[in-house]
């Protein structure tokens, strides 16, 4: 990972670490005694903090009418830029932010870090500086979120995690602020101004699906994400489509909330081999979890890729070296994580963006290789 990119844990006020001086514009009148800060432009012109300075600055992510009635207020209220300030601000590097939830995931999480590889050095190709933004409690989000769109530390936001309702979003686009999320929304058709660049997570399960049901499977369990994650909507569609296609009936015991860590796969894949007819084979929504469903298989005696077939989602470096190589739906992370830095940079550069929709692939390895079902292995014994 680059020296490009910055992190500051945030709670309260985003105040973003650079190697580059940075400065606010400052305000000034000159027939007042009593200085008036942006903020009151900006309440005269009945818009955001963030927008003034993006008119101030020439920004071209400003609505025509918009930017008409902040130069209004300005000239009513005689204010002018100061131009110090100003210049020092142009000085400083352009720089983007990437806000995550530090309540969720963690930097050492391998999906997390490989992503944000891919960010900093692609932000470090464009002469960008990455400005990673951590904040801890849920309920502060977007009021960190607010703050930092009107701090003019940075002129574009990364989103990742999406969710099916996302507020992140409606934020972003009320404030006209630049920005492209990795993942979409299950309100997409509303939110055609945000670009994305996501995976077909439901297609990923599809295949992994056919893969096993070929093998023999029917008693096929399935670790979630967090549910509020619009990719793990997705994921669960394909598995169902997957059962569907089979005309195998969805069993909702098979079916366990998972989360983001490896704790969370080991404990509900235990809750689904504990069924008086457990599964055959689990399927993971996320690397991580599969190698914590794998610690519960052999805790209960079992051999990963034998007597229980074990399919991740995500490829990150560490499946192809686990014991055994782990199955999974791969997916180009630090690809993705260049790309979405690629596509902020023209989008806040004004050129036209266009949102990504990936074709995953199932990467067959040991886990499944061996793991057919007694049931399968009797009749192929028979034949």
């Amino acid at each position: 990972m680059t020296d490009r990119l910055r992190l500051l844990e945030l709670e309260t006020f985003p105040i973003l670490l650079s190697s580059a001086p940075i400065a606010l514009i400052g305000w000034h009148q000159v027939d007042n005694l009593m200085a008036v800060t942006i903020a009151d432009v900006a309440k005269k012109a009945g818009v955001g903090i963030g927008t003034v300075s993006r008119v101030v600055n020439g920004g071209v992510h400003v609505r025509e009418d918009t930017r008409t009635r902040v130069m209004q207020a300005m000239s009513d209220l005689g204010y002018h830029p100061n131009a110090h300030a100003q210049n020092l601000k142009r000085a400083t590097a352009t720089a983007i932010g990437f806000l995550f939830m530090s309540d969720q995931r963690q930097m050492s999480d391998p999906f997390f870090s490989t992503l944000m590889a891919g960010m900093a050095d692609a932000a470090g190709e464009l002469n960008h500086d990455l400005h990673v933004v951590s904040c801890r409690q849920p309920s502060k989000e977007l009021v960190t979120l607010e703050r930092l769109i009107h701090s003019n530390r940075v002129s574009g936001l990364i989103l990742t995690d999406t969710r099916l309702d996302d507020m992140r979003v409606d934020v972003l686009l009320k404030a006209q602020f630049p920005f492209v999320a990795f993942g979409r929304t299950q309100m997409q058709s509303k939110y055609t101004a945000a670009p994305y660049v996501d995976v077909d997570g439901r297609m990923g399960m599809r295949q992994t699906m056919a893969h096993l049901i070929g093998m023999g499977h029917r008693r096929i369990g399935f670790i979630t994400l967090p549910a509020h994650l619009m990719c793990a909507q997705d994921r669960l569609n394909g598995y169902h489509d997957g059962l569907d296609v089979a005309g195998i009936a969805i069993n909702p015991a098979y079916t366990v909330a998972g989360g983001l860590s490896e704790a969370d796969g080991q404990r509900a894949a235990t809750e689904l081999l504990l069924l008086s007819e457990p599964p055959t084979a689990l399927v993971c929504c996320s690397d991580v979890m599969a190698f914590g469903a794998a610690r519960a298989i052999v805790k209960r005696g079992l051999r990963v890729g034998y007597d229980m077939a074990l399919v991740g989602f995500d490829d990150i470096p560490l499946a192809a070296h686990a014991s055994p190589p782990l199955t999974t739906v791969h997916q180009p992370i630090y690809d993705i994580g260049c790309e979405v830095v690629q596509i902020l940079v023209q989008h806040i550069q004004g050129q036209a963006t266009q949102s990504r929709l990936i074709e995953p692939r199932l990467i067959i390895r040991e886990s499944t290789s061996g793991a057919v079902p007694k049931h399968e292995k009797e009749v192929r014994i028979a034949h």
